[in-house]
């Protein structure tokens, strides 16, 4: 990695085809909600509160439809 510049975490806000609802992967989160605004808010937070990174927003075709840098 060039100097000055810092690993990010990436966080994927996903479907649950299993489980339903949506779950939140990556940068050392696992977690699973109902809602996929939920799961947004709930990734968010996890980076805020490490490094910051980025997350990845997929909708229910698994496409990425949004990314948001924290």
């Amino acid at each position: 990695m060039p100097a000055g510049q810092r690993e990010t975490g990436e966080c994927h806000v996903v479907p649950d085809q299993r489980a339903g609802g949506w779950k939140v992967t990556g940068a050392g989160a696992e977690f699973h909600v109902p809602r996929q605004c939920d799961a947004i808010d709930e990734a968010c937070s996890q980076l805020r509160h490490g490094d910051g990174g980025a997350v990845i927003i997929h909708g229910l075709s698994g496409q990425v439809q949004d990314r948001r840098t924290i």
